[in-house]
């Protein structure tokens, strides 16, 4: 399951996600959300871990390796 398909199931706003999975501080956490679900920004292995344990692993690690690879791959083929 993708991290945006698990976050609609479970109702939740884009920064009521990012406050469950830790990074809810800074300028615009819901930006920061935003860019994760689409695979925009990175998941660095410690907050892949958290996601995993929040989504009750729902969410898995190759889901998140699948939406940055799907989105580095459409980013790649636009600037082609």
């Amino acid at each position: 399951m993708k991290v945006r398909e698990w976050r609609i199931a479970n109702s939740k706003s884009l920064r009521q996600a990012a406050e469950d999975f830790g990074i809810g501080a800074g300028k615009n956490p819901s930006r920061r959300m935003q860019r994760i679900e689409t695979g925009e920004a990175p998941v660095d292995a410690l907050l892949a871990d958290v996601i995993v344990q929040i989504t009750n692993g729902a969410v898995t690690l190759q889901d998140l390796n699948d939406t940055r690879r799907d989105w580095m791959q459409n980013a790649r083929a636009e600037v082609a």
